[in-house]
């Protein structure tokens, strides 16, 4: 496999609402969609697609023996991505999202983990976990716990490229996440998740600051629609947003764009793409995800090649 990708798998119910800014009054829900989601799961279908599926793209990760756990299965057949990494436990449910989506794009999230927390030290150290790892070009861990995280990092140290996005981890474990930098290629990091790990609002001086707990670090900054920045020792790559609304479209789900982000730049780095085109193709999938509804509204590559030349023709 190119690429694996290790983290949540979640089943999202999206509530679209008029405006989030409701305060303590009922918010009338003009629709809702019941659809596959997770962070994790979201990067493997993404760089699936752009890798033209036959299990190019693999997930390792758990799932309920329930209806939602036997749909995931069947989604990600037929996406292409490899299940040989799923675990599947009769004790918990399959994770679940609830997800407040407004008219102006803007959201929030509610998450029951499920089986989700079976991510664990021990299911990472085993066998299945570790071929699958070690088999593989990339690999993306994307927010799972970082008891997991750590011996996940351990067993890839010295073999496939890591990607890591911490996401809500950098919540209360500042520490925990600036010792693992050693083992890991790539930190993709928000704004926010930025400033809560480093307490600096420039990416720059973050940067420098990420810079002391490991030398080879590489920061992959999202900067929503002003773009993507890549910050290594030695230089500085910069992409602008996209100008969506010059060419007549427009941001209806915001959901996802992060994962299309990062699975877009793992497959493309897997592919053997050098980072600053990874960056272009990474910055268009994220704008392209913006304009579908759906939370995997991720392109092909076909479909990516068509959105780069219409917005940049």
């Amino acid at each position: 496999m190119k690429v694996v990708s290790t983290g949540a798998i979640n089943w999202d119910i999206n509530l679209f609402i008029d405006n989030l800014d409701m305060g303590g009054m009922e918010a009338p829900v003009r629709k809702i969609t019941r659809v596959p989601g997770g962070k994790a799961a979201n990067v493997a279908v993404a760089a699936a697609r752009l890798l033209g599926g036959d299990e190019k793209a693999g997930i390792l990760g758990a799932v309920g023996s329930d209806d939602i756990g036997r749909v995931h299965m069947k989604i990600f057949a037929e996406e292409g991505v490899s299940t040989e990494g799923l675990f599947v436990t009769d004790q918990r449910e399959s994770g679940q999202a609830y997800i407040l989506v407004d008219s102006f794009g803007r959201n929030q999230i509610f998450t029951y983990f499920g089986a989700n927390a079976f991510l664990t030290p021990e299911l990472a150290s085993s066998e299945k976990a570790k071929k699958f790892v070690l088999n593989s070009n990339v690999v993306v861990a994307m927010d799972p716990p970082l008891e997991y995280t750590k011996v996940i990092f351990e067993e890839a140290s010295g073999g496939p490229t890591v990607i890591w996005g911490p996401g809500v981890r950098t919540l209360g474990h500042r520490e925990q996440i600036l010792a693992l930098l050693r083992y890991v290629d790539y930190i993709l990091l928000n704004q926010q998740e930025l400033r809560v790990l480093t307490g600096e609002e420039s990416p720059e001086k973050g940067y420098q600051y990420l810079k002391k707990y490991s030398d080879s670090i590489k920061l992959l900054i999202t900067l929503g629609e002003n773009g993507a920045s890549l910050y290594d020792r030695e230089y500085v790559l910069n992409e602008r947003g996209v100008d969506l609304a010059g060419h007549n479209l427009s941001v209806v789900n915001t959901v996802g764009c992060g994962d299309a982000f990062v699975g877009c730049f793992a497959a493309s780095i897997a592919n053997g793409m050098s980072e600053s085109e990874a960056l272009f193709r990474a910055n268009h999938a994220g704008a392209f995800k913006s304009t579908r509804i759906e939370t995997r509204g991720s392109p092909t590559s076909k479909e990516l090649e068509e959105f780069i030349k219409k917005v940049t023709g």
